[in-house]
């Protein structure tokens, strides 16, 4: 192997790029990287001991390439960026937020111990169970009608 050609392999372990095609049904997209579009690469998954999340990627989001070998066709994406295209939804570094396009979030604030879930749109609340609320301090309801059955 040639210098040239090492040299390449190196440049090629870790590249960072965006997301250019996405196929939602087969979990599968494509990376554009320089020059480079990728192969169809396996949608990084958020997997846990008791839950899975699906997290549907959007066109345009930077990604990290890990390419083992220095081979782009083994190419795994490792991670996630912000950019210009996709800014994150704060920067307080008290707050852990969830912001949906639509205006719904889910946002956490350490300093504040609050946490505040907004719908955009309607709210429900389902349980095969009971649902128990327990506050320490005042409950309040305001709407414009509540029924209780």
């Amino acid at each position: 192997m040639n210098t040239a050609d090492l040299a390449r392999l190196i440049e090629n372990l870790i590249r960072i790029g965006t997301i250019a095609v996405v196929d939602h049904g087969a979990r599968k997209l494509k990376v554009k990287s320089g020059n480079l579009l990728t192969n169809w690469l396996d949608w990084p998954a958020d997997i846990g001991r008791n839950y899975k999340r699906w997290r549907p990627l959007r066109l345009g989001t930077q990604v990290i390439l890990s390419c083992p070998g220095g081979d782009p066709a083994q190419a795994l994406i490792i991670g996630m960026l912000y950019s210009d295209a996709q800014a994150s939804p704060n920067t307080d570094p008290n707050i852990d937020l969830i912001a949906f396009d639509d205006g719904s979030f889910i946002e956490h604030n350490q300093s504040a111990k609050t946490l505040k879930i907004h719908s955009a749109g309607d709210f429900t609340i389902t349980a095969a169970g009971n649902i128990n609320i327990i506050a320490a301090g005042n409950t309040s309801i305001n709407a414009t009608r509540v029924d209780i059955n």
